[in-house]
């Protein structure tokens, strides 16, 4: 066994054993994830799983889920991306159960989903986000930051100021809109309707 196998078993145990409010567990994930970023994700699914209750408090789930997805989105965007997708549980308990599921980083790697290629992987998001319980936003509000987000990320990327979706980003977001209760649900069906 290296120094670095020890290290990377040391920090395992570490974290594993950390109350869910500790600010340092961000911070050590990300240094798990310097060594291999496969374990990282694997102990936070491990984290995020036993400590689900927890993410019902807003300042521990900040802790536990958002600043580790900004920490791990800060060292490698790219393995983020490819390694997620290959997670639904980890996807679930992210935007499903977290009361973070529609902030910051999380809202950021939602957008880029539904304007890539992967549209299957922000149908699963969004399935989360739509059944998530434990935000304290309504529904019809965090689609509303879902769909303010892929419209400015869409904006940035592309250097115009009216972003213009395809069919499918088009039918996927219609699809999530329709869901809402309320009057937010027509002016957010209304503008996809104006885009797509």
């Amino acid at each position: 066994m290296t120094a670095k196998d020890i290290k990377k078993y040391n920090l395992i145990v570490s974290i594993g054993t950390k109350d869910p409010s500790d600010v340092t567990i961000p911070s050590m994930m990300g240094e798990l994830a310097s060594i291999d970023f496969g374990a990282a994700l694997e102990m936070w699914e491990y984290m995020l799983t036993t400590h689900i209750d927890a993410l019902t408090d807003v300042s521990t789930s900040m802790n536990l889920e958002l600043n580790v997805f900004a920490t791990l989105l800060s060292l490698s965007e790219t393995k983020l991306k490819q390694l997620l997708p290959e997670s639904p549980p980890l996807v679930k308990l992210i935007y499903g159960n977290s009361a973070t599921s529609c902030m910051g980083a999380n809202l950021s790697f939602l957008a880029n989903q539904v304007l890539s290629s992967k549209i299957e992987v922000a149908d699963e998001i969004l399935r989360g986000v739509s059944v998530n319980k434990n935000n304290n936003i309504e529904y019809g509000e965090r689609m509303r930051a879902v769909m303010e987000e892929v419209f400015n990320t869409y904006c940035q990327k592309n250097n115009v100021r009216v972003p213009s979706l395809n069919r499918k980003q088009t039918m996927l977001l219609l699809e999530y809109c329709l869901k809402i209760k309320g009057p937010t649900k027509n002016v957010l069906v209304q503008r996809i309707k104006e885009l797509g």
